[in-house]
């Protein structure tokens, strides 16, 4: 018996070992891999603190949680460490986890954590097979499921979607990516931009951009880079950069132009070679009049008739970034004033009625 015990206790203890290795593997290749992309996008300095937590601390903050959130290749549970309320992100398993995507991730979103339109991040762990990201807490739901699970997610969020909120939420949108194609050394697209990406914090109504794994750095004084294989979203994708593999800042203004569109609908409508498709209908996005596709809730609020101009404006600026050919779509500096400007119309308009 007393042998029996001691093979027992040998085998116990080969195995922590075994998992103590498996840890410090991860940690040292992980960590190898995100600091070589602090080293690429910012010559390794991190714009804010990175705090690095165990497995164990990962383990011990969402042990008790009951409350998760699911987007796109990520779930979300909600935790406590430190005593702070926080986001904890895996990744999917059921997807082809590349952990490299994910430490790269990590870079960038160090470096756009201080915008209050990017999902914030305190740290990450590294001693799992794919990197788990710290998130600060924000009650919130995607946008995703704030425009298009009606009476399942929040029908009180949905139903204080009005106009100004939609304006709000694609001028949030589009100042985040402004930002990646502006702010760094050289333009970084971010590539799979959709509704999914967002998260809307239900407590302000901010919307908050994350994920940014996919995201390519164009090279120093190029246009354009071959991303070696495409990667992204069906309806959202650039159909250039679905065809070609070639990445430019156009590939972001389309996926935009596609939130912009569904914003306006209200509904999980895609764009396809220049066809608006949904689940009830398929039509050409040149002849549709803004008053038959808006949501009914825009045109129901009490200045619903008042804003056609801006509508109009708006229709025409999402025909505008979901054009064929990148060469005819607009920068995103273009769309984003103009969203400002359309912003500033109805704030206008509301100052003067009331």
């Amino acid at each position: 018996m007393h042998h029996f015990r001691g093979l027992i206790s040998k085998l116990i203890s080969s195995f922590a070992s075994e998992k103590r290795l498996k840890k410090e593997q991860y940690y040292l290749k992980n960590g190898s891999a995100v600091l070589e992309e602090l080293i690429a996008l910012c010559d390794g300095k991190s714009r804010i603190p990175l705090r690095y937590f165990s497995a164990i601390e990962i383990e011990r903050a969402i042990k008790h949680s009951e409350k998760s959130l699911y987007t796109c290749q990520r779930h979300m549970v909600k935790g406590l460490l430190d005593k702070s309320i926080v986001l904890v992100s895996f990744a999917y398993t059921t997807f082809v986890a590349k952990s490299n995507d994910i430490c790269h991730d990590i870079a960038i979103t160090s470096q756009m954590s201080h915008l209050k339109n990017v999902l914030k991040l305190i740290g990450c762990c590294l001693e799992y097979a794919e990197p788990v990201l710290v998130y600060e807490y924000v009650e919130a739901i995607t946008l995703d499921d704030l425009l298009f699970h009606k009476g399942y997610y929040y029908n009180h969020a949905r139903n204080s979607l009005s106009w100004e909120s939609r304006l709000r939420i694609a001028n949030a949108i589009a100042s985040a990516i402004l930002y990646l194609h502006s702010e760094f050394t050289t333009p970084i697209i971010y590539v799979d931009l959709h509704s999914q990406k967002v998260l809307i914090d239900q407590s302000s109504g901010v919307a908050k951009l994350f994920d940014f794994s996919l995201s390519i750095a164009l090279p120093p004084g190029e246009l354009e880079v071959d991303a070696q294989g495409v990667r992204g979203t069906c309806g959202y994708s650039d159909p250039e950069y679905a065809c070609s593999g070639i990445v430019t800042q156009k590939t972001d203004v389309f996926g935009f132009g596609v939130i912009l569109f569904q914003l306006l609908t209200g509904k999980r409508a895609l764009i396809v070679n220049g066809e608006m498709r949904d689940l009830d209908n398929v039509s050409n996005i040149e002849e549709c009049n803004v008053m038959d596709i808006a949501d009914p809730a825009i045109l129901a609020e009490e200045r619903g008739t008042d804003i056609q101009q801006q509508l109009d404006d708006y229709l025409d600026l999402v025909k505008r970034c979901t054009l064929s050919k990148g060469d005819d779509r607009p920068y995103m500096i273009d769309v984003a004033k103009e969203l400002r400007r359309i912003e500033k119309c109805f704030r206008a308009l509301t100052q003067g009625l009331n």
